[in-house]
């Protein structure tokens, strides 16, 4: 299972001129020493120091929260303020009221609920694309391709490639989780039957296959006999934030593992391309 780099167009400062178009504004880079000013280094070392000013830093995290820098800090604290609260079910530390808990409670799920509904400003972010090439299997890639917005895919089709086929392998066959109707537990199953019955079915659907083309069957069809670990590639252009959006979805604990991997390889790539919209969006 591989993501890897294509092309990619933009950067950190696109975004930010996108946004600053509305007020007929444009930012340039500012050398880190701070040597000469926008966009003017004043050596050859300088060249490759070129970076965002602290203003348009802060900007790109306004976009992306929908609050300031110092909007964000106070809600922070706010929220651990209250939770501080929440988490002394004894009142040891805190000796409050059962009723005064539950103003608390009430305050703590108005303010996230608060945070969860700031607006952020996407659009800025939407005047990027990266393009990748991802080979997963296809029980991998039909998590992935359901983001479709802001994202578009191509992926080879079995209609007319008809070399053998590739099998995604485990490292480890984890157990059923027993809270959830869907996912594993970080326990894994012992023994050698997973991987026997693995190797059997990959023995079975690839000579079901090979039979299948041998005799005159299209390949369109012949295809319906292999199984959905079977590799399969695409390549992915979309926006950057979309991309983050696919990112913090797909690396949530509750996704699948697999699914997990891959996204952190996307991640991987995407954030050295775009450092400070990528922190913004999925800090």
């Amino acid at each position: 299972m591989k993501a890897k780099y294509i092309d990619n167009m933009g950067d950190d400062l696109s975004v930010v001129n996108a946004a600053k178009v509305s007020f007929g504004k444009r930012s340039k880079l500012v050398c880190v020493r701070g040597c000469k000013g926008p966009n003017v280094p004043c050596t050859k070392e300088c060249a490759d120091k070129m970076t965002l000013s602290k203003q348009d830093q802060g900007l790109i995290q306004f976009l992306a929260r929908g609050c300031t820098s110092g909007d964000w800090d106070e809600l922070v604290e706010e929220v651990t303020y209250k939770g501080l609260f929440q988490a002394d079910d004894d009142f040891a530390i805190h000796p409050i009221t059962e009723e005064e808990c539950e103003v608390y409670d009430r305050e703590l799920r108005e303010l996230l609920n608060h945070i969860r509904k700031m607006p952020s400003h996407w659009s800025p972010f939407a005047h990027t694309a990266i393009t990748l090439h991802l080979k997963m299997p296809i029980f991998v890639a039909r998590q992935i391709m359901k983001h479709t917005t802001g994202i578009e895919y191509n992926e080879i089709s079995r209609r007319y490639v008809d070399s053998d086929p590739e099998f995604y392998l485990p490292d480890v066959w984890r157990k059923k989780a027993d809270n959830v109707k869907q996912g594993s537990s970080d326990e894994s199953v012992g023994g050698d039957v997973p991987l026997y019955v693995q190797e059997k079915v990959y023995e079975t659907c690839l000579d079901s296959y090979k039979t299948l083309m041998e005799v005159g069957v299209a390949p369109e069809q012949a295809r319906m006999v292999l199984p959905q670990s079977m590799y399969t590639e695409v390549i992915l252009t979309g926006n950057l934030y979309a991309i983050a959006n696919l990112y913090n979805q797909r690396t949530d604990s509750h996704a699948q593992k697999e699914t997990q991997d891959l996204a952190k390889q996307i991640g991987d790539i995407v954030k050295p391309l775009y450092p400070v919209s990528w922190a913004a969006l999925c800090s």
